[in-house]
């Protein structure tokens, strides 16, 4: 009280009035103005997060419990943004944003909403977004007994074995066989690669040293390389465990369709993801394509600690459009991107049609980048598989 006499009497002999600070006004009393409120996505599509932004002022200060961006769906059901704070509205606006939710196919209606002495109220503008169905174009989880092969589930056979090993693709020392991709009973697909070669294989004009699996979508035995499925643009996943070793080459990757009449890299390709078991830091992301052949892309280290025979969830998201991209991500979180742009003629060529699906363990090839396993690489080896899923459009 004598600090405040005080100030008062020092406030008259300056010849100014003295205001004590201002407390928080009741929500009675203030009026709350929303000067904007946005999505993050101009067009929301089904799995794909996004966040909303609120640009809030008061006419004095206001303390809330929750500053929050309420949504109802089309039945009038609570699906707010997560991601609401305690804060104090001034008059100086605040911006706001929301965490990332997805929301199923729908029209939703949102706005600004704020808790204050125990009430909620709902703020204008009202606002609606409208998310577009993406459904799952492919899924395997991979459960089955153990045992069953690749196509364990399935509706048709979509699985293949790929004869290239014959011409030493890749330079590979392995022959494939579908013997070596089983399931192993707990909802796991595992392509194994050891020493039990068929007598007498040649990978090239080499004896075959290994025995492993690479598992193609085109049926180049039965039906002259056309593909089971395929797809233009979308989001491509797979979750997995890889081995480490060197010599030991795993990848999930894409294709074009059109391989059996386009060759290779024109038909284009994408590698989700290849790692290389002597750099278990490390994860590989590329694109091959063009004529004149053009590939993009680099190694991509994974966080601190954490390796390539640890489960990861590996992801493209291709927009195949002409102004389209490609992004990559491990664990949810993009980590490179090319675009249409940096691309220029060779994304017409080999990333406008659809690509079909490839599942591979390796050994050996690439010359050095790759290079033959050694003496501590460890047999059997094995690619743990968790699942493939693919979404009609991108997620990122």
């Amino acid at each position: 009280m004598r600090a405040l006499l005080r100030g008062l009497v020092a406030a008259a002999l300056l010849g100014t009035t003295a205001v004590a600070p201002a407390a928080p006004a009741s929500a009675a009393a203030v009026t709350v103005t929303v000067d904007a409120l946005t999505v993050s996505l101009a067009s929301p599509v089904e799995h794909r997060p996004f966040t909303a932004t609120a640009k809030v002022r008061a006419s004095q200060p206001l303390a809330v419990e929750a500053l929050t961006v309420a949504v109802r769906d089309a039945a009038g059901e609570i699906v707010d943004f997560p991601g609401a704070i305690a804060t104090t509205l001034t008059t100086t606006a605040k911006t706001f944003t929301t965490e990332p939710r997805a929301y199923p196919a729908g029209t939703y209606t949102y706005r600004v909403a704020y808790l204050a002495g125990g009430v909620w109220t709902n703020l204008t503008p009202a606002r609606s977004f409208t998310v577009a169905p993406n459904p799952v174009t492919f899924e395997q989880t991979f459960d089955g007994a153990q045992g069953g092969g690749p196509n364990t589930g399935l509706s048709k056979p979509v699985w293949f074995n790929d004869p290239c090993w014959q011409a030493a693709c890749t330079g590979s020392i392995a022959e494939y066989r579908m013997d070596h991709a089983k399931l192993d009973g707990q909802g796991h697909l595992v392509l194994t690669a050891d020493t039990a070669v068929t007598p007498g294989a040649r990978c090239g004009d080499k004896a075959c040293r290994y025995a492993a699996a690479r598992l193609t979508m085109l049926d180049w035995e039965n039906n002259e390389g056309l593909p089971a499925w395929s797809q233009t643009g979308g989001h491509f996943e797979v979750r997995m465990r890889a081995p480490v070793g060197k010599g030991l080459w795993p990848a999930f990757w894409t294709v074009g369709g059109n391989n059996a009449t386009v060759e290779w890299p024109l038909s284009g390709e994408i590698d989700v993801v290849e790692t290389r078991g002597h750099e278990p830091a490390l994860v590989e992301q590329h694109v091959h394509g063009g004529d004149p052949y053009r590939q993009w892309g680099d190694s991509t280290p994974l966080p601190a600690g954490q390796t390539i025979d640890g489960w990861h969830t590996y992801a493209v998201d291709w927009d195949a459009g002409a102004n389209g991209s490609i992004k990559w991500s491990v664990d949810g979180v993009v980590t490179r991107t090319l675009t249409a742009a940096e691309a220029g003629a060779t994304w017409g060529q080999s990333f406008r049609h659809a690509h079909t699906l490839i599942l591979n363990l390796a050994v050996g090839g690439a010359g050095d980048w790759v290079g033959d396993p050694d003496a501590n690489t460890v047999f059997p080896a094995k690619l743990v598989v968790d699942h493939v899923r693919v979404y009609q459009k991108p997620l990122a």
